[in-house]
């Protein structure tokens, strides 16, 4: 019964059936280009957002290289990159429809579009008053009489 998708252990390949169907990791570096295009066409991501330039390589290694983020198919490019650091220029949500695993569940709901036009979970910047003007007077009046209360 695994090939209708019907089984007592759950989906048998969970992070492919996660992916979006437009992206697809490339296998060669002539791929990039037109896939980066794609994911920011159908990003759900603010425009204004830095993505990690793919033109921009970094070496890692003398043995690979240079990289620009995608690993290729290769497991030990893969490891040495993340060995080194080195940011996908494509994120989770630009990846995945839904969030694959609970680690990155927390912000999943920032990029919906539905939420793009509404400002309820925006914060704004607070000023917090430093002391009551009760207190400025208390401490005034303090300096010539220790004995001074409000009460």
């Amino acid at each position: 019964m695994e090939f209708f998708g019907v089984t007592l252990y759950g989906p048998q390949n969970y992070i492919k059936d996660m992916l979006r169907d437009e992206y697809q990791e490339p296998m060669k570096k002539e791929d990039v280009k037109p896939l980066m295009d794609k994911v920011e066409r159908y990003s759900t991501m603010p425009k204004k957002i830095q993505r990690p330039d793919v033109d921009t390589i970094r070496l890692i290694d003398c043995y690979i290289g240079r990289v620009n983020g995608f690993a290729y198919g290769s497991y030990q490019r893969f490891l040495k990159m993340k060995r080194k650091a080195v940011i996908k220029p494509t994120g989770p949500s630009d990846m995945y429809r839904l969030p694959p695993v609970t680690s990155v569940d927390y912000g999943w709901w920032q990029h919906d579009p539905e939420l793009q036009k509404v400002t309820w979970h925006h914060t704004y910047p607070r000023y917090p008053q430093p002391s009551s003007p009760n207190t400025l007077i208390l401490d005034a009046v303090r300096k010539n009489n220790k004995y001074a209360s409000l009460f």
